[in-house]
């Protein structure tokens, strides 16, 4: 049943990222949602997705750049490597 419920609220905060049409209603909704902590984090994340689809640094030269472990460089990598075309081009715009 938690299964459920927790799916549902993901779909739920899928549907309500949707309605958001600016970066300022974005801000706002994950700013409501999420710690400073966690936006850190997804911050850093985004930082390690750009660097390694732009290609032109080693891993541990990310890591030591943004001051993270080669674990977390490690982890984006094997994400990018299984995600999609579309998503990719997405990424990459």
């Amino acid at each position: 049943m938690k299964q459920n419920s927790e799916e549902d609220g993901w779909r739920g905060f899928l549907e309500l990222c949707s309605k958001a049409k600016s970066p300022k209603e974005f801000d706002a909704l994950f700013g409501l949602f999420l710690t400073h902590a966690e936006r850190d984090d997804i911050a850093t994340r985004a930082l390690i997705v750009r660097e390694l689809l732009k290609g032109k640094k080693t891993q541990r030269e990310i890591a030591k750049e943004l001051n993270v472990s080669i674990a977390k460089i490690t982890r984006g990598s094997n994400s990018l490597k299984i995600i999609g075309q579309d998503l990719r081009r997405l990424l990459e715009s």
